[in-house]
């Protein structure tokens, strides 16, 4: 052939030859049998040209006997309705509908996160014909062979502290928790006072800068949130000196510690019992000593506070300190008939009792269930008598929730509506529970973030 030469390829025809009968070829032609083809002998220069295939259908083929369509997956199903704008053709009363038969709040909160449309219409006029939301996420606790404190979910959200870097190896246990922040103090250092601050819902945390401690007593450690992610930590620390003290006050603006000391006018001993954050000013109770501790975190002030006449013995666990809604500070405390008192500091010194609540008449079995049927007493001297003891667990101030534990148990007590519920029970019968720090839900429904998720990109339905 030529060097020139140019060959064209005739399209083949897909039809079988005549007199090929295919029915009688039932076995393939083994490998080895096949004879490769014959290759032709072409110059470099030669060039083979090929026409296009015609992708139209043979002719008599007809389109409309094909009837049954192939199936289709049920991933591509959904990714189908979903670009042709099926969601958003649903009315936003049917989705309420839908939305009603969901069991609260997990799949509700999943609900809210999938776009903003959902979420509007479960934060609109509608969210009221919705299952009762609970007040809470649950709460952390302290528990010693684990080495961050645990969460025990009461709303089907599971929080946790895993996200906090560095004392895994040492553990850490909390020492406060209000809005939604935890303030944890590291282990292993008793010289050094080594605080930090996360927040399990955003999953964000933060190192204090250390305190040095040693020949101090730390009396007070208080987290006192403010706007937006700013935050301030109030430290107390008694001196070695009789009568001497120090005030440290932490701020996330200004990332540095400020401190004032001064004299106290009597000897004041460190006690363990709850706080309470009042604008600027942290309320520390210490019940032995018969005052709250009032500390000053503008003007780096130390003062005491007297507590009410309560008539009963007061004994660690039978009196807590809270706020009332239009934040004044309250006083609590259970009598041994299991009758809840609340005084609130209407002036300086002044204490105004408030109408008491019958514990028993709150413990409803469809709430508390096996409860009803327990000793429950708030004197110690009857566990002698086969009595669980009723102590005082936690207040929450975002919400003014008050938490108890009954026997092996963690109640919740609403103040809105009287309710006492269970919330929890502990099985490790080696270690009694302690004070919890409860999470409490501000914002419902949750926004994305709050489920403990990372967030989507993604915008309205």
């Amino acid at each position: 052939m030529p060097p020139s030469a140019v060959v064209v390829c005739r399209k083949r025809s897909r039809s079988p030859p005549r007199g090929f009968d295919s029915a009688r070829r039932t076995r393939p032609m083994p490998e080895a049998e096949r004879a490769p083809p014959p290759r032709l002998a072409m110059p470099p220069s030669a060039v083979v040209v090929c026409p296009k295939r015609s992708r139209s259908p043979p002719r008599g083929f007809d389109s409309a006997r094909r009837t049954r369509t192939r199936p289709m997956p049920e991933v591509e199903w959904a990714a189908g309705a979903a670009k042709a704008g099926a969601a958003p053709a649903l009315p936003d009363d049917m989705l309420l509908e839908a939305f009603k038969r969901l069991p609260p709040p997990r799949d509700v909160v999943r609900c809210a996160a999938v776009c903003r449309r959902w979420r509007r219409v479960l934060a609109g006029a509608g969210a009221a014909c919705l299952p009762e939301p609970p007040r809470h996420f649950g709460f952390f606790r302290n528990y010693g062979p684990s080495p961050l404190p645990p969460f025990v979910a009461a709303a089907g959200v599971a929080l946790h502290a895993g996200f906090v870097p560095g004392p895994r190896a040492c553990g850490a246990t909390v020492v406060d928790s209000r809005g939604r922040r935890l303030l944890l103090r590291e282990l292993g250092s008793p010289r050094d006072l080594r605080l930090i601050v996360c927040s399990p819902l955003e999953k964000t945390c933060g190192r204090v800068p250390s305190l040095y401690t040693a020949g101090h007593r730390v009396a007070c450690t208080v987290l006192v949130p403010g706007e937006s992610a700013a935050f301030r930590v109030v430290v107390v620390l008694f001196g070695a000196a009789p009568n001497h003290f120090e005030v440290l006050v932490y701020s996330s603006t200004a990332s540095c510690w400020e401190a004032a000391t001064g004299p106290m006018n009597r000897e004041l001993a460190v006690r363990r019992g709850p706080s309470v954050v009042l604008g600027d000013v942290v309320y520390k109770l210490h019940s032995e000593d018969k005052y709250i501790m009032a500390v000053d975190a503008v003007e780096m002030k130390l003062s005491a506070v007297p507590l009410p006449d309560t008539g009963t013995l007061l004994y660690v666990g039978n009196h807590w300190i809270g706020k009332t809604g239009d934040g004044r500070l309250c006083f609590f405390a259970i009598r041994e008939q299991l009758t809840l008192v609340k005084w609130v500091l209407a002036a300086p010194g002044k204490w105004v009792e408030q109408q008491p609540v019958d514990l028993r008449m709150l413990v409803h079995p469809a709430l508390v269930g096996d409860l009803t049927q327990t000793k429950l007493s708030a004197k110690m001297s009857d566990q002698l008598r086969g009595c669980k003891l009723v102590s005082f667990a936690a207040f929450c101030e975002a919400t003014g929730t008050l938490f108890f534990i009954m026997a092996d148990w963690v109640v919740q007590l609403d103040p809105r509506t009287g309710c006492l519920r269970r919330l929890w029970r502990n099985t490790d019968e080696s270690r009694p529970l302690d004070d919890v720090y409860p999470c409490e839900m501000l914002q419902w429904p949750p926004v994305l973030k709050d489920a403990g998720e990372a967030p989507e990109a993604g915008g309205d339905c």
